[in-house]
């Protein structure tokens, strides 16, 4: 337990060191990683310059509706806070840059499952997109630099690997 909280300040360190010198300004406040959880999850609380306010940003490993095995992103803002007004069965084009690399996303308006307000949820349109934001995930030493709404922040990476190779791969 002492060893995790120690990796946990050291990564904070490292993640407001890099966070600091961006054009972007982000500052993350505190994240769990993929090893914190265990449950195929990962996710950053940080603020940005122009708001005081907290913002979420998570990523899970899941399946879609035809059964393959996904990296979904979730944009949650002020969690709980309504970010889009209705849930949408009809995704919508996105991009969202990984270490320099757009890539195309689909994006859906999501409703919390505990309350009335709603969420944007992504995922890669292509699978070459999909398999590059996997691949980079399972690769990266430092946390991944991520860009969207205008703002630049770092995701952690630390045990996304066994994270992927334990949820279950495509369904047969």
């Amino acid at each position: 337990m002492k060893d995790l909280k120690i990796t946990k300040l050291l990564i904070s360190l490292f993640l407001g060191s890099m966070v600091s010198t961006q054009s972007y300004a982000t500052e993350i406040e505190d994240f769990m990683s993929w090893a914190q959880l265990g449950d195929g999850t990962a996710w950053i609380k940080y603020t940005s310059d122009y708001s005081d306010d907290a913002k979420f940003f998570e990523a899970q490993i899941s399946h879609s509706s035809v059964g393959n095995q996904r990296l979904y992103f979730s944009d949650l803002s002020s969690y709980g806070d309504s970010i889009c007004s209705y849930e949408s069965t009809v995704p919508k084009n996105s991009t969202i840059i990984f270490n320099g690399q757009a890539v195309k996303m689909l994006r859906w308006c999501k409703k919390y499952s505990n309350s009335s307000n709603y969420y944007l949820s992504y995922t890669p349109e292509t699978a070459r997109g999909h398999s590059y934001v996997v691949n980079l995930f399972k690769v990266a030493t430092t946390p991944i630099e991520i860009q969207f709404n205008n703002e630049r922040t770092y995701f952690p990476v630390i045990g996304f690997t066994k994270a992927w190779n334990s949820a279950g791969g495509n369904a047969i």
